[in-house]
């Protein structure tokens, strides 16, 4: 048996038509073991966000699955609002009875983990808020700023999710609330 290398092919060479998640119909046996196509998604998810596991033990495979067919119907970003798609998902999902806030927690600061490392604005931190589980996470680009502060802000009133870029005064340069859009 021969091992095929994964292929990478980025963004700009796709093509415009190519969808991002594979499709895979939901009886399809490549779909009942996990395809290396999809192991980034798994690894994306469950590495990032342990807690997840807790909601469909133990491997999180029907999890995995149900997300990754609402993925393929919805395309979310593969941008650091990602896990905030998987958030909005996993909160409307039959999972949701069962979402607790260190599930939230995980995911909101997987996003602002990715945030701190892709973005390149002059903002130095980001502030990040859930409605449905009154939460919110603070991550910075360097770890001198803001950190003495305690932050208290109100979560938004009139988004599920939201955030604020934050200047380097720390919590104080909290301006107002961005919609994450879906």
């Amino acid at each position: 048996m021969q091992l095929c290398k994964p292929r990478v092919i980025p963004a700009q060479k796709r093509v415009a038509h190519e969808l991002i998640f594979p499709d895979y119909p939901s009886n399809a046996r490549s779909f009942i073991a996990l395809d290396g196509k999809l192991l980034p998604y798994w690894h994306l998810l469950f590495d990032l966000c342990p807690s997840l596991l807790k909601l469909d033990p133990p491997e999180g495979l029907n999890l995995f699955r149900r997300f990754m067919v609402w993925a393929y119907r919805h395309q979310p970003a593969q941008d650091w609002t990602f896990h905030i798609s998987v958030c909005r998902w996993l909160l409307l999902s039959d999972f949701a009875p069962r979402v607790s806030a260190e599930q939230v927690e995980s995911l909101l600061s997987a996003a602002a983990a990715r945030w701190v490392n892709c973005d390149h604005s002059s903002a130095q931190g980001i502030l990040l808020a859930c409605r449905e589980k009154p939460m919110t996470w603070v991550d910075w680009k360097h770890r001198n700023v803001g950190q003495s502060e305690a932050v208290e802000v109100p979560p938004p009133a009139r988004f599920d999710f939201a955030w604020s870029p934050l200047r380097g005064t720390g919590i104080a340069g909290f301006s107002r609330w961005l919609r994450i859009a879906h």
